[in-house]
């Protein structure tokens, strides 16, 4: 088909025509969807983005000039429609190598999975290009794959590629949010596709499941708070950030993972984009001691290679400090006394602090009397405070003195032997507070973690080490069903009394507090020092603050129950807001009872 596009322009019926070669010619290019838009701007965009600027929820990668990200432009002509492409990348992978002590692996996300997208997409437009010149040689045509201005989210949701979701993703009705955007300005008139008329109805399980709560409402993100972006940064990080990050290298999947239109989605025919597994989920240790050029050779093909080493290093440290990976203490205390980078000593420190022990502790010293950095100061500082045996008794409700019984029972002794099982069993369940991952040993439920699985992988891995002899995890639907259920008619407001077998471990003292919980009715809120009274030591009623926190069965076992003096909703392992919700769906709010 051949055009002259001038002043004998061809009739619409022409560009009609031409649109749908294009689009059955697209799988051939590479591309898996293609949708065609006006080039009218994006009015009503203007006031979304301004907000969201004033809001201070921007990543700070983004075109400032708000004209330019909703007003499509060409050089020299006016722009008559955007062409809008995806290209479906995999969500799954094959025999995913297991981490192991000593031998703890990161994770990168999906996005960084096989050759750097960018070049993929960009090669599918030269083909388009290419395609449409050979029938249109005056075309003008104007590409962008991520970095352009344009909101390519906002071009492919007018291009009827997908639904714009809550969790800020474009899903297709066939490929899901797995897919790659990319779009093409141009000169030539062609008819616009209708919109997907699709949504994402009640379902709020992305806002439930991110990590920080960066998903701030339907399809409104707080950048500044999104794991992804908070991982490509290259400063120091919050400890609650990187106790958040777990394990993650490069990016965070995790409100694609939890949305139910990609359950069972995995693409796998673009064979460029498929993991290499070692490079998809590396081990630590090594990339601590990558030098530049070896960083570009293992992940320069990737799109994680952008932002350079030093985020994936630190990210790496931070992911030893939370599998508290007691081997790798050696090589992160030479990261804390000799890196160049104070970024890296710093979250060396916090990672130490994590881990623990002697050595640590001792490097950690060293660390203080030589280190001149004063946010690496203050961060050694911390780790330091968190591992001196004066600050062990560390309280989740204050108190102003800490009696002699009270610190004999804070310092009971942590020695008890894990009992080793084969497998751990989990499943994951959605609430009205997020997901849950819940996990059963042969002799019964043994640990709720709130997140979900790969959130929680680096938590769940030091708790199996602690308290189960390291045994690997393995999901059973069908062995969990009972108690997912269980948990699902409790957050329905149809259970009041759970009847499940439990597998508490923890010390004798701990093991003795939660046995009192377990007793603690439906409603019903107690008090730290009612729960003191109550296995007859009323001195150590910081110690139980400190046992209730670490409860490893929430909801179950409802430590959400116990409330601090005066009824005040402190120290919850879920997060106060988390007790809250537990409270009011029992009816039990401080408030409410007049306390």
């Amino acid at each position: 088909m051949n055009a002259v596009h001038g002043a004998y322009a061809p009739p619409p019926s022409f560009w009609e025509a031409l649109k749908e070669e294009i689009k059955q010619a697209a799988p051939d290019m590479g591309i898996d969807d293609i949708g065609f838009a006006s080039a009218d701007p994006f009015v009503s965009l203007k006031a979304i983005l301004q907000r969201h600027r004033d809001q201070g929820y921007e990543s700070g990668f983004e075109e400032p000039d708000l004209e330019k990200r909703i007003t499509p432009a060409l050089p020299g002509t006016q722009p008559s429609s955007i062409i809008a492409i995806a290209v479906a990348y995999p969500a799954k992978m094959s025999n995913p190598p297991k981490s192991g002590p000593g031998k703890y692996r990161g994770i990168m996300a999906r996005s960084a999975w096989g050759r750097d997208y960018h070049h993929v997409l960009r090669e599918a437009m030269v083909r388009l290009e290419a395609f449409i010149r050979k029938r249109v040689p005056e075309a003008v045509l104007e590409s962008m794959v991520d970095t352009g201005a344009l909101v390519d989210r906002a071009v492919a949701e007018r291009a009827g590629i997908g639904f714009s979701a809550k969790n800020c993703a474009i899903i297709s009705p066939k490929f899901g949010s797995w897919i790659y955007l990319g779009e093409m300005v141009t000169n030539i008139p062609f008819p616009p596709d209708s919109p997907v008329t699709e949504d994402c109805g009640e379902c709020t399980k992305c806002i439930d499941a991110c990590p920080t709560g960066a998903l701030v409402g339907p399809g409104q993100l707080n950048a500044q708070r999104c794991v992804s972006f908070l991982t490509q940064t290259k400063g120091f990080l919050e400890d609650e950030v990187m106790r958040k990050i777990g394990n993650r290298l490069y990016g965070c999947d995790t409100c694609q993972i939890v949305c139910p239109k990609n359950k069972g989605l995995n693409w796998t025919h673009h064979e460029e984009l498929q993991p290499d597994p070692e490079k998809a989920k590396p081990l630590l240790l090594p990339i601590l001691d990558m030098s530049n050029r070896e960083f570009k050779e293992t992940f320069g093909d990737t799109s994680a290679a952008w932002r350079g080493r030093k985020p994936i290093q630190r990210n790496a440290v931070i992911a030893l400090g939370n599998f508290k990976d007691a081997s790798a203490v050696p090589k992160l205390s030479e990261v804390l006394l000799k890196d160049p980078r104070p970024e890296l000593r710093g979250t060396a420190a916090w990672a130490l602090g994590r881990i623990g022990g002697e050595e640590a502790l001792n490097n950690l010293d060293k660390g203080m009397k030589s280190e001149q950095d004063e946010q690496v100061r203050s961060m050694l500082q911390q780790a330091l405070h968190q591992l001196k045996p004066e600050d062990a008794g560390t309280d989740t409700e204050p108190v102003s003195s800490k009696p002699e019984a009270e610190q004999s029972a804070v310092n009971e002794p942590m020695g008890v032997p894990a009992v080793p099982v084969d497998t751990l069993y989990y499943d994951e369940v959605h609430t009205p507070i997020g997901t849950l991952t819940v996990v059963m040993s042969p002799q019964g439920v043994c640990l709720i973690e709130f997140g979900t699985f790969t959130v929680k992988e680096a938590v769940l891995q030091q708790w199996s080490r602690t308290w189960a002899g390291g045994a690997g995890y393995e999901r059973d639907e069908e062995r969990l069903s009972d108690v997912t259920s269980q948990l699902t008619r409790y957050f329905n407001g149809e259970l009041k009394e759970f009847s499940v077998p439990l597998d508490m471990r923890g010390t004798p003292f701990q093991l003795q507090v939660w046995s009192v919980l377990q007793d603690i009715p439906y409603g019903v809120i107690r008090s730290y020092k009612d729960v003191a009274n109550a296995i007859e030591r009323p001195m150590a009623v910081r110690a139980v603050g400190g046992a209730n926190n670490k409860n490893p069965v929430p909801i179950i076992v409802p430590c959400h129950r116990v409330l601090g003096a005066n009824g005040m909703l402190v120290g919850y392992g879920g997060g106060i807001e988390t007790k809250r919700a537990l409270l009011k769906l029992e009816d039990s709010l401080p408030e409410r009872k007049g306390l």
